[in-house]
């Protein structure tokens, strides 16, 4: 069973994990009424973040990791693969929680990219599926594209996939210091941010 096809069953029957992150599905009605994170989207990146914190620890770290950024791979011991996992489950309670300010969502830059691995999932997986228990919750503007521009203070992380920008996680680099990047090595990311 591959990575996709976990999270496809999963998200079908929320309370079937083996590591349950909080005790019951929150009420993502009442916890995003008034936000422009919809209750249905709130939902659905809550899902895949438990589900990707759980699958990490069921044998799909490999999946996980081949989809980081080449300098994050070349990092991926065991430690970082946990540090890394724990991030969803972070985000997950965070999510479940409700958000007042929801760039408060993401605290450092393994948040950062764990939030859009769990964008990128979820799009993926809801794309042709809604389950019946997020089918129920109120719907609008569910839309994954300006999910980044509402959850992140920036995408700076995602400028370790583009291959001319090689070098630019060292923080001595002069595109980095140029731009004034923060904490894009690997070795950084779990730095809170300033």
């Amino acid at each position: 069973m591959s990575l996709n096809q976990s999270l496809t069953l999963d998200v079908d029957q929320p309370g079937t994990r083996t590591i349950r992150l909080v005790a019951d599905v929150p009420d993502f009605a009442g916890l995003y009424a008034h936000s422009p994170l919809t209750p249905r989207m709130a939902a659905q990146l809550w899902s895949i973040a438990e589900i990707l914190y759980d699958d990490v620890h069921l044998g799909f770290a490999d999946e996980m990791v081949a989809q980081l950024p080449p300098i994050a791979r070349l990092h991926a011991d065991e430690r970082f693969v946990t540090a890394f996992a724990s991030r969803f489950a972070l985000i997950a309670k965070r999510i479940a929680e409700g958000l007042d300010d929801l760039e408060s969502i993401a605290t450092c830059t393994a948040d950062e990219m764990a939030l859009h691995l769990i964008i990128t999932y979820a799009e993926d997986v809801f794309s042709w599926h809604d389950p019946e228990w997020i089918n129920q919750l109120p719907e609008g503007g569910d839309d994954y594209g300006w999910l980044p521009e509402i959850l992140l203070k920036d995408e700076d992380v995602l400028l370790l996939y583009v291959p001319a920008l090689d070098g630019i996680e060292d923080p001595e680099s002069p595109i980095n210091q140029h731009q004034r990047y923060v904490n894009l090595h690997p070795n950084d990311w779990f730095k809170q941010f300033p």
